[in-house]
């Protein structure tokens, strides 16, 4: 299982309209078998979009590419102030584990 992250600046008073999106599941489901789990996660002034799955980046570029695909994520763009930015898993921390 593979996690990625998608981080990008809200503009100024961006924060309710994402909050809207958010629990609309606007960010667009993705059709694609490899993709197990999307979340969003908001802050004040900050969307991050995490994507778990098999070849995470692979499909998300290949989603990102298709234009029918692509418009999932096309209500969010007007909220953004700046391009996305891809953050990738550094290290993960399990309970219990050795």
């Amino acid at each position: 299982m593979e996690r990625l992250a998608l981080i990008a600046k809200l503009k100024p008073e961006a924060q309710e309209r994402a909050e809207q999106l958010a629990s609309a599941g606007a960010a667009g489901e993705l059709d694609d078998p490899a993709i197990h789990r999307q979340s969003i996660f908001l802050a004040p002034d900050e969307v991050v979009f995490v994507v778990e799955g098999s070849d995470v980046e692979l499909h998300l570029r290949e989603w990102f590419d298709d234009p029918v695909r692509s418009t999932a994520i096309s209500s969010w763009l007007p909220l953004l102030d700046g391009p996305l930015h891809v953050a990738r898993e550094a290290a993960v921390w399990t309970a219990g584990a050795e």
